[in-house]
């Protein structure tokens, strides 16, 4: 049986799954805060399957294997910077951010800085990353639902955009918890059916290593085969602040049934997260490289033509279910932080109750969901457009958050002496210099090419917010205690 008659037939049960979820998940809705954290009801065994599979993206899979195979090993041993990364949540954010009683990140900020003006920016920040990240998403789903069911990518990329903006608009935060534990469950089973056809192709693990060392002279270094110190250093960076700030992992904080929760499934889902990025990396990658590689014409056909090289039409349908359905369980948590950022911090909490304008519950509701299509929308049309690589889209996104929250974050939550003024101007000059410097690196100004955006985006930040907050008053410490007060 070909492959896209089966893969249709995948896709078909998994698409009505997803959509029967989020219907079940409508279902006695009343409010904003059963929306967007689920009435705070979240167990650990399902906050972690959660964040696991909200980091494991389509891009992740289908990325970090073409980033892999093109400049080596080198590219896992990330996997250090995203440890750090998840151990500042662990150890500075899980906690507050919990404890402060809210639902997004800008409900947190404006609460830490009695700040409107920094709940509005942090707001459209994440709004403006998370359509961008949603980019590279949607242009994996272009990619995989044309290997899977043959579908031309503009209708590929239009019927996942559908699928996830449906299943998020009608149930919310808890659609996408019972979703991705389905993801979660499908995304593994489906990469461990690769072990064997790739150990037949190639041989052992030890014998992989060799095979493409001279394929790829240099893909075993420290270095790899293509990247020079600084740039390696820069992208250590980038994964550290980034996934100190990863908005899927940070907001999902706030749905924790209690403290404890919220805290003990940070270092879980950092174990999981090492362990595939080093098996997609080292083992895919290294495969993808010696097998595929003179078979392509970019980095993110080397996932795609490797499956379907080795696997038989049952395990290739599978495994590029699979991949749709990693994508969706990324897309589905950036939807729905995109949206609440729009309808609750910005028209809610900015625009309505600021100046006494009330409006009932089912009303945010609607408005909540009514974003969501256009935020999905907005962002299949702009994945119609060349914006470069999937991973290079993905890390831009990351660099403009990280350079946006990292310092004014850290900062806030150490410090009852940081102000408002100081966190705000600290986040506007650093995504400034982040955009403008991903500009030119876009356009391929040599200067630029240096360095990944984020270095001197996170420079410019910690900067400014140093050399503002020597000259600020102390902020109102009013909302502090409740956050920064006892530690216990």
């Amino acid at each position: 049986m070909p492959i896209n008659t089966l893969g249709a037939g995948f896709f078909a049960v998994y698409l009505v799954l997803m959509l029967a979820i989020g219907w079940l998940a409508s279902r006695n809705q009343n409010s904003s805060e059963d929306f967007l954290v689920a009435g705070r009801s979240i167990g650990l065994g399902v906050l972690i399957i959660g964040n696991v599979a909200a980091m494991i993206h389509g891009g992740a899979i289908v990325s970090h294997v073409g980033l892999a195979a093109q400049v080596g090993g080198v590219a896992v041993t990330t996997s250090l910077s995203y440890a750090l990364g998840f151990a500042v949540i662990l150890m500075v954010y899980a906690k507050k951010l919990r404890k402060s009683g809210g639902m997004t990140l800008p409900d947190y900020l404006a609460y830490r800085f009695n700040s409107r003006a920094l709940r509005g920016w942090s707001a459209i920040i994440i709004a403006f990353t998370s359509v961008l990240y949603l980019v590279g998403q949607i242009n994996v789903m272009g990619f995989i639902l044309q290997s899977l069911i043959g579908l031309p990518t503009f209708w590929g990329k239009l019927l996942g955009t559908f699928i996830f903006v449906a299943y998020v608009a009608m149930g919310g935060l808890r659609a996408v918890m019972w979703t991705n534990i389905a993801q979660f469950v499908v995304m593994w089973l489906a990469l461990i059916c690769l072990v064997p056809v790739i150990n037949q192709a190639i041989g052992s693990w030890s014998e992989l290593l060799v095979s493409v060392e001279q394929k790829a002279p240099g893909w075993t270094s420290v270095q790899g085969t293509t990247w020079d110190w600084r740039f390696l250093l820069s992208w250590y960076i980038l994964v550290f602040v980034g996934y100190s700030t990863r908005m899927e992992l940070v907001t999902k904080l706030f749905a924790a049934r209690d403290i404890r929760v919220a805290r003990w499934s940070i270092p879980a889902t950092a174990f999981l997260m090492i362990g595939f990025l080093l098996f997609g990396g080292l083992y895919l990658g290294a495969a993808a490289r010696v097998l595929v590689w003179d078979q392509i014409t970019t980095p993110d056909q080397a996932f795609p033509m490797l499956v379907a090289l080795l696997a038989g039409p049952w395990i290739s349908a599978f495994v590029f279910t699979a991949v749709a359905s990693a994508t969706m369980s990324t897309t589905d948590s950036l939807l729905l932080m995109s949206g609440a950022s729009i309808s609750h911090d910005l028209i809610r909490k900015c625009f309505h109750e600021p100046f006494g304008i009330t409006r009932s519950e089912s009303y945010y509701l609607q408005i909540i969901r009514y974003t969501t299509v256009i935020v999905g929308l907005l962002a299949f049309l702009l994945s119609l457009m060349n914006l470069g690589l999937i991973w290079q889209i993905v890390s831009y996104a990351f660099a403009v958050m990280a350079a946006a929250f990292f310092f004014p974050l850290i900062a806030g939550m150490l410090s009852k002496l940081t102000s408002a003024k100081a966190a705000l101007l600290s986040s506007i000059f650093g995504t400034v210099v982040t955009v403008v410097w991903t500009a030119f690196t876009i356009t391929k100004a040599d200067w630029a090419l240096v360095t990944h955006p984020v270095m001197p985006g996170i420079l410019t930040s910690g900067i400014v917010l140093a050399a503002v907050q020597y000259f600020s008053v102390r902020n109102n410490a009013r909302p502090l205690e409740k956050i920064l007060g006892s530690q216990s």
